[in-house]
């Protein structure tokens, strides 16, 4: 089978509505896990004459892992729209599959 805008070989898409579920759950998670962390590094430890600089360092990771928790959480929030998506157009391409197969049995 060819495809008819390029001549070349078809190809198929197939979107596992549950796989972007399960793979927006572990990017939750993970989101979850990093905010979790963040406030932990803000901290002072006890290193000598360095204490400043290692504090400073350990707010700006801080920061950082704050802000990657807030992009994953994003990218969670996409893979489930994602899916969603994924899931209602499968639903009307069902449905208007069986309407054309209900209008040709007439």
């Amino acid at each position: 089978m060819s495809s008819p805008s390029t001549g070349g070989p078809a190809t198929t898409l197939q979107v596992d509505p549950a796989a972007l579920e399960s793979a927006a759950g572990v990017l939750e998670t993970a989101g979850s896990d990093l905010a979790d962390a963040a406030p932990g590094l803000r901290t002072k430890p006890d290193a000598g004459v360095s204490t400043d600089e290692v504090g400073t360092a350990l707010a700006s990771l801080a920061e950082v892992v704050a802000a990657v928790a807030e992009e994953v959480a994003s990218m969670a929030e996409s893979v489930r729209t994602t899916a969603a998506d994924v899931r209602a157009t499968d639903q009307a391409s069902a449905a208007s599959s069986q309407q054309r197969a209900g209008g040709l049995a007439r």
